[in-house]
């Protein structure tokens, strides 16, 4: 925190202006892929088991090599808020991995029969007999594990995460399934179940296992998967005091519209998803670095839960505001919104000085949608 405070201290003296950064272009590095084949299913449409479906249908059952597919059983504990109808039925997760690999890398790429996303070319893929082949066997990656947004599905996050390998980190992407959570409630508490599974995973992997920095660890979601990192960097719900979801192992979150609260439905069909308390002060236990980039127009994440929220938090803290935008971000938002995340990470994943110092002076991205900076603390 003090590193951070002389930060702060020393960017403001030394620049009377606020700089942008430029807007994240391709890293470096080519991208490696895991396996992620499937053979199309008969009479069935791909996307339930994308999202997976209340009657069992989930992608590992359409897997062409299920051997050769990262993919773990995960079971809710009892423990778990919400954790309801899971309780002694552990659910199959399928993982993608990407991460850095040689220019000199020759496996093919492949396109998955899924067309109704903006990305489905997974890069260099594996083949059922191939190992990882990382741009540098000795080297030690930052990792991130990604969470994306409710009822959806890996594809959707693709080219985002494509971005973020390229620039030298080993993503972890989640087929989260929710589809066939019985309920609300248990969808929330099997992400937060499935994420610490796939670190477990990802960790214990004979190849990825040495190539990841285990000090330098972040989690990246969007919309529900921002309150999946959030949780997982301590947030609690009041309501359930003796339940603390944080995994010490995540060092830093980013949160893309992330979700923090809000009720739902009339009368007798109404939920209540405060999972972080009605006036977000289950937030106030997260000392993490936290991102939160939003927009001004959303209506599925409201953007003053947004900001209430942000401002409860224990840690430091960044928000950033895009005018004019939904939940579904416009192409420029999402650049902007990726620029922000690898200059965050790059920060605090990285240990990045001149990153960390553009967090404190830039207040925009260029050639971005010119959102603002609503908030900045270093930490209580």
């Amino acid at each position: 925190m003090r590193l951070l405070s002389l930060l702060l201290s020393l960017c403001l003296a030394a620049s009377a202006q606020a700089a942008e950064i430029p807007a994240a272009g391709p890293g470096p590095f080519a991208v490696g892929s895991t396996n992620l084949q499937v053979t199309e299913p008969g009479g069935r449409p791909l996307i339930d088991y994308l999202n997976g479906s209340k009657d069992g249908a989930y992608l590992s059952a359409i897997l062409t090599h299920p051997q050769a597919v990262p993919q773990l059983q995960v079971s809710v504990p009892a423990s778990q808020p919400g954790a309801g109808a899971l309780v002694g039925k552990p659910q199959p997760l399928v993982l993608h991995i990407l991460y850095p690999t040689p220019a000199s890398n020759l496996r093919p790429d492949y396109a998955f029969p899924y067309k109704d996303t903006g990305d489905a070319v997974f890069p260099h893929m594996q083949g059922p007999a191939d190992k990882p082949l990382l741009a540098d066997p000795a080297a030690k990656y930052p990792l991130i594990v990604y969470s994306g947004g409710y009822n959806t599905h890996g594809l959707w996050h693709l080219a985002h995460l494509k971005l973020l390998a390229s620039h030298g980190y080993i993503v972890v992407n989640l087929f989260h399934g929710d589809g066939r959570a019985p309920g609300y409630h248990e969808s929330v508490a099997l992400r937060q179940a499935g994420v610490r599974a796939a670190l477990d995973y990802v960790l214990k992997d004979p190849v990825f296992a040495p190539a990841i920095d285990r000090d330098r660890i972040g989690a990246s979601g969007a919309s529900a998967g921002g309150l999946t990192v959030l949780a997982l960097l301590g947030g609690v719900d009041p309501k359930v005091p003796s339940h603390n979801p944080r995994d010490p192992r995540i060092k830093a979150g980013f949160g893309l519209v992330p979700f923090m609260g809000t009720s739902f439905g009339f009368g007798p069909f109404k939920t209540d998803a405060w999972h972080l308390g009605e006036d977000f002060g289950g937030l106030a236990a997260v000392k993490a670095p936290f991102f939160a980039v939003y927009a001004d127009q959303d209506k599925s994440v409201s953007p003053d839960a947004v900001r209430a929220g942000v401002r409860r938090l224990g840690g430091p803290v960044w928000a950033v505001e895009l005018p004019g935008e939904g939940h579904l971000l416009s192409p420029a938002a999402e650049r902007e919104a990726y620029s922000w995340e690898l200059t965050f990470f790059d920060a605090f994943l990285r240990g990045n000085a001149e990153a960390r110092a553009k967090l404190v002076a830039s207040t925009q991205v260029s050639g971005g949608v010119k959102g603002k900076m609503t908030f900045i603390s270093t930490g209580r």
